[in-house]
């Protein structure tokens, strides 16, 4: 894959959300990248932002079983997923996977939502759709490649992780798919965000979408995931931290 270098003006963002504590750079494999307080990942080199399961139309999921909570997740979603986009301008992004809640939701998504996702895609040199257990297919109104994984330099993006046999050449992992969240102590006060979980081979990313519940970093099933040299990076109120 070929590098974009990077504008003045985006090296500027990034230079300013490091100094404020709104993201922390970090290292997987020989991967330099960009861990932001928003439930984004940015890599410079490839000039790619990723995001992690969007979960689009959960709420509508939800309300045909008479859950009353509000239908406004999928549009509070976009206009985050805008704002990012807008932030960091990045020429290519991936989504990774469980885009969508079910694979009914495009046929619930209103058409303007539906319209406001391919302007994204629209403006993007690349879009990868990295298909998830929740929508393994995605259907054709919206605009993007869809793939089941992606290999970018020794990084391999996937929605769950794969067994060290099947990585190939690959030396690492960007994850989704576990929501991951933690509780910390913060200048002596508890707080709770979603946050990014890492090791020497796996970087797992916390849900972008709405309504998104989360598994705490201390279950067992995510400490079992990972190697004895993990990090948690928190956020909470816009900030980053690592805990």
């Amino acid at each position: 894959m070929l590098n974009l270098s990077l504008s003045d003006e985006q090296k500027n963002v990034i230079s300013e959300r490091v100094v404020k504590n709104n993201a922390i750079p970090c290292l997987l494999s020989q991967s330099r990248l960009l861990l932001d307080a928003l439930g984004i990942l940015f890599w410079p080199k490839h000039n790619l932002l990723i995001f992690s399961d969007l979960h689009f139309e959960k709420a509508s999921f939800l309300g045909q079983f008479a859950n009353p909570i509000p239908q406004f997740d999928s549009l509070d979603t976009i206009r985050r997923m805008q704002a990012c986009l807008g932030l960091y301008q990045p020429r290519r992004v991936v989504c990774l996977g469980d885009s969508l809640h079910d694979v009914n939701a495009v046929r619930r998504m209103p058409q303007h939502y539906i319209d406001a996702l391919n302007a994204m895609v629209s403006k993007s040199d690349n879009w990868w759709w990295i298909l998830g257990n929740h929508d393994p297919e995605i259907p054709k109104q919206i605009a993007g490649e869809r793939v089941s994984s992606l290999r970018i330099d020794d990084l391999l993006l996937v929605h769950e992780p794969e067994e060290h046999s099947q990585l190939g050449d690959a030396n690492a992992q960007i994850i989704g798919h576990f929501h991951p969240k933690a509780r910390r102590k913060l200048n002596k006060h508890s707080v709770r965000g979603k946050c990014f979980l890492k090791d020497n081979k796996k970087l797992l990313m916390p849900a972008f979408g709405s309504y998104t519940g989360g598994l705490d970093s201390e279950d067992p099933a995510l400490q079992t995931l990972l190697d004895d040299n993990k990090a948690c990076f928190l956020s909470f109120n816009e900030k980053l931290y690592l805990v």
